[in-house]
């Protein structure tokens, strides 16, 4: 089997993704990139090359991930028009008899798993991985027959569904130039790439492989909180920098990776799993627990953090911080807190703000979730969130607001 060159799709402008305004792609976890982590993962799998299809948000920083190891090649797809298209424009660097895998740059998945899937290739003109789902899946299901796709049903109606096998992005091709082709003769329909794989299943086998771990795909701004903890889970590694001042009286409590220039002052406690990124400061008496911190935070006097993602530059000060994002650049200011419960203990949806429209109510499924702030916002002293409430770029709120809906971009609430 010919080495295949891996296609990630990292195009998409993230319109799902609000109110967070980092490009998905490059949404940074444990102090890099979220497609640098997938990168990583296809050299696990043996790869020597792949071309990203990005857009100019991303394409910058995309670009220097390449290595000796790793030849990382990009290619701008200037509007968003679906999968097709960003695969058409992969086509134009792939030579004719190279075989290809094709996934998506914001699916998080067990590493090991792309080296397997390439071995099971091997010797099949196709192949793709399905995940055996127990609850609806808002997506594509493969219908089968044996060990082969007969079909793929993009979003059946809830209870219509084909199978209980959900299809994963991550898709074999021997002679992509044959997908190639059809591709073109579709491009410009929504489903031009769905079309392809029916046509090309009337002829030839589509063999598939079912993933049984851990899989979590960044799509909306709550999956952060999802991909932090699997993260912290499955990823971090139990070690202190050298560079790292701990106060004597700190504690710090089963597995936390903290990097180099951290500050822990005296009080201060770290429960595991954590990540505490390069020069972050703890201050007295904090406490950070399950949560990931990322560099040049400040976690200012008597602050907790819990279940959350801190992103970089953030400004804390006698916070409480719960199953809460915070893109960047954020600052509560003292006193502000987050609620992460209902009093009638139902599932939290997130609050979007729909212009000047009622606010749009986002299902999350999650029993615990506070709030969504994105990057630049300053709220006044001693705000109260209720949960599932987002805030947009460089938004603010009067000292002491009770913030009861979602906050557009750049708004100041008075309420």
């Amino acid at each position: 089997m010919k080495n295949p060159t891996f296609i990630v799709l990292a195009g998409g402008i993230g319109k799902n993704f609000a109110p967070l305004v980092t490009n998905k792609s490059i949404f940074p976890f444990f102090g890099k990139p979220f497609i640098a982590h997938v990168l990583e993962m296809i050299q696990v799998a043996g790869a020597k090359q792949a071309i990203v299809v990005c857009n100019s948000r991303n394409q910058e920083t995309i670009q220097k991930l390449s290595s000796k190891n790793l030849s990382v090649k990009t290619v701008i797809q200037d509007e968003a028009i679906g999968q097709a298209d960003a695969i058409l424009l992969a086509s134009k660097l792939i030579v004719s008899d190279q075989p290809i895998i094709i996934i998506n740059a914001v699916d998080l998945i067990e590493p090991m798993f792309l080296k397997n899937f390439r071995k099971r290739a091997a010797g099949n003109y196709a192949q793709i991985v399905g995940m055996k789902v127990k609850e609806y899946f808002l997506g594509g299901y493969l219908k089968v027959e044996q060990d082969k796709v007969v079909s793929i049903v993009e979003k059946p109606v809830k209870g219509q569904e084909p199978s209980d096998i959900a299809n994963l992005f991550f898709h074999y091709f021997s002679k992509p130039q044959d997908l190639f082709a059809l591709l073109s003769k579709q491009n410009g329909v929504d489903d031009a790439y769905e079309r392809a794989l029916d046509e090309i299943m009337k002829n030839k086998e589509i063999k598939f492989m079912i993933y049984e771990d851990y899989w979590q795909k960044l799509k909306q701004a709550h999956h952060v909180l999802d991909i932090a903890q699997l993260f912290l889970k499955y990823k971090l590694k139990n070690k202190i920098a050298k560079t790292a001042q701990i106060d004597k009286s700190a504690k710090i409590i089963g597995p936390v990776q903290i990097e180099a220039g951290v500050k822990i002052l005296a009080g201060a406690i770290i429960k595991g799993p954590a990540y505490i990124g390069n020069n972050v400061i703890v201050g007295n008496h904090s406490l950070i627990r399950d949560s990931i911190v990322e560099s040049g935070s400040v976690i200012g006097f008597g602050s907790e953090i819990a279940r959350s993602y801190i992103g970089p530059n953030c400004k804390l000060h006698h916070n409480f911080i719960g199953d809460s994002v915070l893109e960047a650049e954020v600052n509560p200011s003292y006193g502000t807190c987050t609620a992460n419960l209902r009093f009638d203990q139902a599932k939290v949806k997130m609050r979007l703000s729909n212009g000047n429209a009622e606010d749009l109510l986002i299902e999350t499924n999650k029993d615990k979730l506070g709030a969504i702030m994105a990057k630049g916002v300053f709220l006044g002293v001693n705000c109260s969130i209720l949960p599932g409430i987002t805030i947009g770029t460089k938004a603010n709120a009067m000292p002491g607001s009770v913030i009861k809906r979602a906050i557009k971009n750049g708004e100041m609430f008075k309420e």
